[in-house]
């Protein structure tokens, strides 16, 4: 329990925000020192064995914005609302894809799959799930609406990229261990992969755009790289005058690149995972698809963070494919200085959301033909979160 006498509770502050402080100049520390190697081909100076996962020789690259007149653009986008009550669990699931179809003298057409605000799919569980496996549950429902949208939209809309909102592969947070929950995860899977071989075989680019991403995968590379460059890059020697190697075990991916890279770079292109092997949802696909996954990071605007943006590679040489997907993404979302994103995953966004609201009507239609059974009681602690 917080102590909430002044006197301690002002201590409390003080405290945090002197480690904020401290925390803060030592990560701009290290993102200056990288800025000032970011021209060199530094994996030139490391022996490559230990960097296979790494596929471009800097750490970063400008990216160039592309016209967009006649290209035809898809994102897809999922919304859920969920709600369990004392026997039973309800979601709204609702997965949706926008299509921006941009012709001559900035006109943009938009189209929708299945369609504009398409009704919910309404998914019940009656089994006795834990809290932890009714939100595994939950993800990986959505997780299915979303990939079937983006592989069956395919069929109606000729389009160039199909951008994912967040992740092209879940999250090993949705790798149940529960047996039963197992069999959705599979499910999930073999979706994905299917979606992997169809946008492959349509010729079409597949990506995922993470926009609050937590992933510190850039910074684990940093942290193998920055001993080795030590005794080989004065512009690095700065590194000895703090602890930087506790700064990047404290420091995410986005939180680094936001002072590293400028408006209209990227990241050098690397793996999805320095191990598939050890990844438990890389080792779960077909080696062939683990293999073209990959990640890069763009900066898209000056302040918003930058995006994490996971691909699926359709060339032999995996670079192709992220200068396409780079300069695509740039000229999507360079519209506002404080808001990166692209703009066909907002509309896909705002067509999937749902409201609370949705899931009392259909909980009052439901009510109606049942009564208020046990099973549908709802707990007023919940409500208050008690």
């Amino acid at each position: 329990m917080v102590d909430l006498r002044p006197w301690v509770l002002e201590s409390h502050i003080s405290r945090i925000a002197s480690e904020i402080q401290e925390v803060e100049l030592a990560r701009k520390k290290l993102a200056e020192a990288f800025r000032r190697i970011k021209d060199k081909e530094i994996f030139d100076l490391v022996q490559r064995s230990g960097f296979l996962d790494v596929f471009e020789k800097k750490l970063a690259y400008p990216v160039s914005p592309v016209k967009l007149e006649g290209m035809r653009v898809g994102a897809v986008d999922g919304g859920m609302i969920s709600r369990s009550f004392h026997g039973i669990d309800l979601m709204l699931i609702r997965a949706v894809a926008a299509i921006f179809v941009y012709g001559s003298e900035g006109r943009v057409e938009v189209e929708y799959f299945p369609r504009e605000y398409p009704p919910p799919a309404i998914v019940s569980n009656l089994e006795p799930l834990s809290r932890s496996d009714y939100e595994i549950s939950a993800s990986l429902e959505r997780l299915l609406a979303e990939i079937k949208v983006a592989t069956d939209s395919q069929g109606r809309h000729p389009m160039d990229i199909i951008i994912l909102d967040g992740a092209i592969l879940p999250q090993p947070s949705d790798r149940p261990s529960s047996p039963s929950l197992f069999k959705k995860y599979e499910t999930v899977i073999r979706s994905l992969e299917k979606l992997y071989r169809i946008s492959t075989g349509n010729g079409i680019l597949l990506a995922g755009v993470v926009k609050d991403s937590r992933s510190t995968r850039f910074l684990q590379i940093l942290s193998r790289l920055s001993p080795l460059l030590l005794g080989k890059v004065d512009e690095l020697k700065d590194l000895l005058s703090f602890d930087y190697r506790r700064i990047i075990q404290r420091t995410r991916d986005t939180e680094f690149l936001y002072r590293f890279l400028d408006v209209g770079e990227r990241t050098t292109t690397v793996k999805y995972a320095e191990n598939s092997e050890k990844y438990g949802p890389l080792k779960d696909l077909k080696q062939e698809w683990a293999e073209k996954l990959n990640v890069f990071y763009l900066k898209p605007v000056e302040l918003d963070s930058p995006l994490r943006v996971e691909y699926l590679s359709s060339d032999v040489n995996p670079i192709k494919t992220t200068q396409k997907i780079s300069s695509l993404i740039y000229s999507l979302s360079c519209h506002h200085p404080e808001f990166g994103l692209p703009t066909v995953q907002v509309e896909a966004h705002a067509q999937a959301k749902l409201q609370e609201t949705d899931l009392d009507f259909i909980y009052d239609q439901i009510v109606q033909k049942t009564g208020i059974t046990p099973s549908l009681m709802y707990s007023k602690r919940r409500a208050y979160g008690v």
